[in-house]
Parts: C-alpha cells; structure tokens; sequence
C-alpha cells in the first residue's frame, strides 16, 4: 500500500506541481543550473513551447539542453550507475519494452537490484551498472516514445543515480510486424525472433523457405504478454498451421534450437 501511494504521489507531483525550471534542475544537477541559469532562462523564457496538452514534454526539454551543452553524461572514468523506473502498467510487457530501448542503446550488462510490483502493477525497478557514461536520458526517451510510452519524471541524484517515471498505459511493441488477415508476408534472415502483432484472427500457416532446417517453436500472447500457448516441434518442418488462441496479440516464431535453422526466412499467411 506504502508504495502504491508513493508511486501515485509521484505522478501527482510530475503532472501538477513541479516547475518547468524544477524540472531543469533534476535533470542536469542544480550546480549545473546554478552556473548556467542566465543561458536556461533565456533558452526556456517560453515555456508553453514545452509542454504538450498540458503535459511537460521531456524530449523537447532535453533536445535543448544537448543542443546547447547543457547535457553532460559523460565521466572521467568508468563509475557505478543506479538506474530506477518507476512504471505505472503491464509489468511483462513494460519490462519487455525498457529492456529492449536499453539494448537498442548498447546497454547488455547490468544487474538488477531491485524489482516490485503491486496489486496495481505499478513497478519499481532498479539496475546497476558500470559505465564511462550515463545512460542518455534523451535517447532513452525517445526509444520509449517509439513504444509509446511516455516520460513523465526524471530526477538525477549526484552523478550516478538516475530516477524515471515512466507511463506505458498506452504502450505497443515497436518491433512487431502488423498483420492483416490473408496478407502473406516474407520475412529473410532473422537476427532476432520474428514478433507479429494482429487483430482477431483466428488462424496462422507459416512455410519454411527452401534450405531450411525449421524445427518450429511459436509462442501466443495476449496484448499484456502473457503467454497464451505455445507450439514446439521436435520434427524438421517444411510447414506448420495453427489454431490462434483467443485473446492473442502477439506471435513469435523462431527455431528451438538455433535462428541459423532459418537463415532463409519464413512465409506467414494469417486467416480470419
């Protein structure tokens, strides 16, 4: 209960109380701001520019700040980061989405020290890792914008602890692959698992291309990632149809053993 109420105070705060020059502050250090108040106050004398229905808009702020060298995440020498998110829905498939902005980042290797969820799914997560650099609080805002979810809060706390607060009530998966019903779609080599997003279909058939070895593996989820069905063979497969499960949001198809098996794509065709 304590945290469910410290994660609503949070938003509260980020939505309603805290000034456009506060927010500054917690970005870039107040010593930061202390010597460069005259540039920031100039460089943000309209504030409505950043704000967007009412909301304050991170990326924007931040891009202002890169632009002017007011955004510094770099160190002299490697130091120990402390990373928290603060996430507000779906923890499978918000986790899923972080992890993978971070990896689109170059950020593999970090530790987690700290994961809770309530009764609400509010999240709390927190990494550690070792870096000559901060993470970069704009980059990382922007691949989750991809993924529509949104930035509501960032503190920085001395030079290696980070804080966000991050809404993902309206988050999807980038990297999934709209399908429609009878729409066939080649796919080539895979350097990861093909993910697809569809709509109330009812059937998959998927065909191994010519020089494969496919040994199928294909998992169903809901649109909150949790998984609904999974379908694994044992057997060398030229081709495979599947009833889809109720519910289903997303499909991932690789190879139980080795993406190498299918080095030369997969055909899907998906039916009503």
């Amino acid at each position: 209960m304590l945290k469910k109420l410290f994660f609503i105070l949070i938003f509260c705060l980020s939505l309603n109380a805290t000034s456009l020059s506060q927010r500054i502050v917690n970005i870039i250090g107040y010593e930061e701001y202390r010597i460069n108040k005259g540039l920031i106050d100039y460089l943000f004398s309209n504030e409505a520019d950043f704000y967007q229905r009412g909301v304050v808009n991170y990326i924007k702020i931040m891009e202002k700040l890169k632009d002017n060298g007011l955004l510094k995440i770099s160190f002299n020498t490697p130091m120990d980061m402390t990373i928290t998110f603060h996430i507000n829905h779906d923890p499978i498939k918000s986790l899923k989405i972080v992890t993978n902005s971070l990896k689109s980042l170059g950020y593999y290797h970090y530790f987690t020290k700290e994961l809770t969820y309530d009764e609400e799914k509010n999240i709390i997560w927190t990494i550690n890792l070792k870096t000559e650099a901060a993470i970069d609080p704009l980059m990382l805002s922007k691949e989750l914008y991809e993924n529509r979810c949104f930035i509501f809060d960032i503190k920085k706390e001395g030079m290696t602890k980070w804080m966000y607060t991050i809404d993902t009530s309206n988050s999807i998966l980038s990297t999934a692959t709209k399908v429609i019903a009878d729409e066939k779609i080649s796919f080539k080599k895979p350097l990861k698992p093909y993910l697809l997003e569809i709509e109330n279909l009812k059937r998959i058939d998927i065909i191994s291309k010519p020089g494969n070895q496919w040994f199928p593996y294909v998992v169903f989820y809901d649109e909150h990632l949790n998984i609904l069905k999974i379908v694994k063979e044992n057997e060398q497969k030229r081709g495979i149809r599947i009833n889809i499960p109720e519910y289903t949001k997303y499909i991932k198809i690789e190879d139980i053993y080795s993406l190498t098996n299918i080095n030369r794509g997969l055909s899907v065709i998906i039916k009503e």
